[in-house]
């Protein structure tokens, strides 16, 4: 195919950019966040802040609809279809153009996916990304508009797998452009209804309406996620009119907006649950009876009426009713029991000795307080748990000396349990690649929840269920994950079901 040269696809861009923004009435928008991602491709950083940005960037082939139950909707690709168990075809638009004025075809979906960004160990993503998509096996073109995706063995979220997190597609000759994985990182391109005009690490991120959008205009010129980490100042910024929206809110500061009528609250649980972690490798923590001691120790309910008014629940189990048919109705959640925890205790021969906790200023909603609530319900049973506040992710996942427990969050990337607990905890996940926990017959069941047989899929979930809560937890659950935003009145805004703020036409409008 002749593909037009990138340098003129450049100017022509920016010529039609600078006359469309003459005229271009439309509001800036501006976001106030706790934090920005510093690595702007999913597959170099897979964290709640980066999907709320970057999604707005780069695109997925199919369009998950959380408005509509998570319907699997038209995205890059108008239709697809399943050739067999393993593969998946995709027929894409052909009036798609990428963010540095190219057509995005077959081709570029294969990069995408290919050797230098993804397929392979020596791939940059591989490390990240092979837990969603480590099964694909070839992408073959079959025509500029056509392409066949493989998996080595039968999967039964084939078409799930690239509508959510982890399988957005990026355009070649703009990676190849920025010479460097570490150069692309910085300002990645897609085809998405915004496209990254300027990053201030630590300070914002500045996204620009993409004229040539193949879908709907994005409703706001602008949109700026600036870094504002004191909830105080984000609350205030929205009273006065500096930001129309503020994310990480918490039900304390609800009563500030609810009397002030320019200020709205939306939100509510996501598709993710909040847990702690772990690390078996610290010498208090490789007896599962002592990390069975620390689960019946948390009164869940408490935290979620304390910290959360209600807004926010306990799950039965790290699963969720999303799961549909694979949702385990009966299965028995740890409850709130701190004479059994007393009693684990004493058969663990735990003597009172320190274990470490660490957390960060409000990553997670609520973080700081529930991390001070935990410690106080550890204490009441006698595990002398030391807090320990880091300032940033790489004292938690990089420093492995002393580490005893810490936070995460479970995301439900797909709705099945493949696309969380064994996603998460099996071999491709961060905390058996990172020697936290290491468990062969979780391994096993998982593969079995890998098969297309409901029956087998039913049984493995509920053994995996059994080894996470009784036989050798690599952590456990809190609740669910609640996330809740102000928002300017002057906004008719919905949110999703994840992280992601989608702020395209779909979600956003501007009243008035």
């Amino acid at each position: 195919m002749t593909r037009t040269p990138l340098r003129l696809c450049t100017l022509i861009g920016a010529a039609l950019l600078s006359n469309t923004a003459l005229a271009d009435s439309r509001p800036d928008l501006t976001v106030a966040v706790t934090k920005n991602p510093s690595r702007l491709d999913p597959m170099a950083e897979n964290s709640n802040v980066n999907a709320r940005v970057i999604k707005n960037v780069l695109e997925t082939l199919i369009y998950t609809d959380s408005k509509h139950g998570g319907a699997l909707k038209p995205g890059l690709a108008k239709s697809w279809q399943r050739i067999d168990d393993q593969t998946l075809e995709i027929q894409l638009r052909e009036n798609v153009t990428c963010h540095n004025g190219e057509a995005f075809t077959a081709e570029d979906v294969a990069f995408s996916l290919g050797p230098q960004r993804f397929m392979g160990e020596q791939a940059p993503g591989w490390g990240i990304a092979r837990q969603y998509l480590g099964g694909l096996e070839s992408v073959e073109v079959m025509d500029d508009h056509k392409v066949q995706l493989r998996f080595s063995q039968a999967d039964p979220l084939l078409e799930l797998r690239f509508a959510n997190w982890m399988s957005e597609m990026i355009c070649k000759d703009a990676f190849l452009a920025a010479g460097s994985w570490e150069n692309w990182l910085k300002q990645p391109v897609g085809t998405g209804p915004y496209r990254v005009a300027e990053v201030k690490h630590g300070d914002s991120i500045k996204l620009d309406t993409f004229e040539q959008y193949w879908g709907e205009q994005a409703p706001a010129k602008s949109v700026t996620f600036k870094v504002v980490p004191e909830i105080a100042s984000r609350i205030a910024g929205l009273k006065t009119g500096e930001y129309q929206l503020a994310t990480e809110l918490t039900p304390d500061q609800f009563k500030q907006l609810e009397k002030d009528a320019k200020t709205d609250i939306v939100g509510g649980p996501i598709r993710n649950i909040r847990v702690i972690i772990f690390d078996e490798n610290h010498p208090q923590l490789k007896n599962p009876k002592m990390r069975q001691a620390l689960s019946y120790a948390i009164d869940r309910q408490l935290i979620v009426d304390a910290l959360y008014g209600g807004r926010a629940s306990v799950p039965n189990g790290l699963q969720m009713k999303v799961f549909g048919d694979l949702y385990i109705d009966d299965h028995q959640g740890t409850t709130y029991n701190p004479n059994k925890a007393r009693q684990l205790l004493k058969e663990a021969g735990y003597k009172g000795e320190p274990i470490s906790y660490r957390y960060l200023q409000d990553y997670y909603t609520g973080e700081v307080n529930t991390a001070q609530i935990l410690a106080d319900m550890w204490r009441q049973v006698g595990i002398n748990v030391k807090l320990e506040l880091v300032e940033n992710w790489g004292q938690i996942e990089d420093n492995a000396e002393g580490r005893g427990i810490f936070n995460w969050s479970n995301s439900a990337e797909y709705p099945d349990p493949l696309g969380q607990i064994y996603r998460l905890y099996g071999p491709e996940g961060w905390f058996q690649r990172n020697h936290t926990y290491q468990s062969q017959a979780f391994n096993l069941w998982g593969e079995q929840l890998k098969s297309t047989d409901k029956a087998k899929r039913t049984e493995a979930m509920r053994e995996m269920l059994d080894i996470y809560e009784r036989q050798d937890p690599p952590g456990t659950y809190l609740h669910t994950l609640p996330m809740f935003y102000g928002v300017s009145s002057k906004l008719d805004w919905t949110p999703t079901d994840s992280g992601f703020m989608d702020l395209s036409s779909r979600m956003l409008k501007f009243k008035g």
